[in-house]
Parts: C-alpha cells; structure tokens; sequence
C-alpha cells in the first residue's frame, strides 16, 4: 500500500532528519499535502540548523519502515547520502504521517519495509533529476515493486 492509498493525498507529516556524524545537525519538516483533485499542494515548514556537507549528488541504501495504529502511521528510517567528493554522509530520520481520513483498510498488521535504489542526481539548471526503483515488503513476506522517474 502506498501513501496515496493511505491518505488519498491529504495528510500531515512532521519528520525529523538527523546526521549521525553531525550530531548539531537537526531538521524537521512539517508538511500539509492536500490533492484536490489532479493538482497537488504541498506547503512545508523547516526548523532546526545543519552543519553538514551540502554536495550531495545521490542516495544509497535508503531504507524506511511504516507501521501504524489505525489512525497515523509511523516511519523511521535510513540512508547514505553520496556527496561530490565520493564519502558517504548517513542520514537518519523518524515522522508521524497523519491522514485526514485514514483509509488503512488492506494496510498490513505487520507494517511495510521499503527500500530504494537512486540513481545519480542530475541537476541542470534548477531542476533535479534521478530514476529510482523501489521494493516495498509487508511483514508477512509479499513484495511489490515500482519504478519511476
């Protein structure tokens, strides 16, 4: 199940990303999405500081889990940022997504894993480009897979 599915794309999250190697670094991202129709409106709110590097040209070993109570569903997950100079910088991060009419009917008791692989990031001018393929896994073993661009 995805987050449309979830949410029919009107929900709140507020996520917290941290740098394990740059304890100052904290950022939280308190976002309102709301799809009326085939337009969507995201508005998003940043708090905190980073002192990180900030070159970063891709995405590694990203990795998410959901679970939910029936009324909000809880992520956490992890990824190896790649920045110009080829080290990694981990990332960490923790949210609540909260529908404002949870549709959790056929959402697994067990949760998702969700694991994605990124291309390089190309960036011309100011617009970001990647491909990704991901795989999404229920706790009871069954496995789906998407990919775009």
């Amino acid at each position: 199940m995805n987050l449309y599915d979830v949410t029919r794309g009107d929900y709140h999250v507020s996520r917290t990303f941290t740098y394990p190697d740059f304890p100052n670094s904290k950022i939280v991202f308190d976002t309102d999405v709301t799809a009326p129709g085939t337009e969507w409106s995201t508005q998003i709110r940043l708090t905190g500081s980073y002192d990180a590097p900030t070159e970063v040209v891709g995405v590694n070993d990203y990795n998410a889990a959901w679970t939910t109570d029936g009324k909000q569903l809880f992520e956490e997950g992890t990824a190896t940022l790649r920045l110009a100079n080829g080290n990694p910088l981990g990332a960490r991060w923790s949210g609540v997504i909260t529908p404002k009419t949870p549709h959790f009917d056929g959402f697994p008791r067990t949760g998702e894993s969700i694991h994605v692989d990124f291309s390089s990031f190309t960036i011309s001018g100011n617009t970001l480009t990647y491909d990704w393929h991901g795989t999404v896994t229920t706790g009871q073993g069954q496995k789906y897979s998407d990919m775009r661009r």
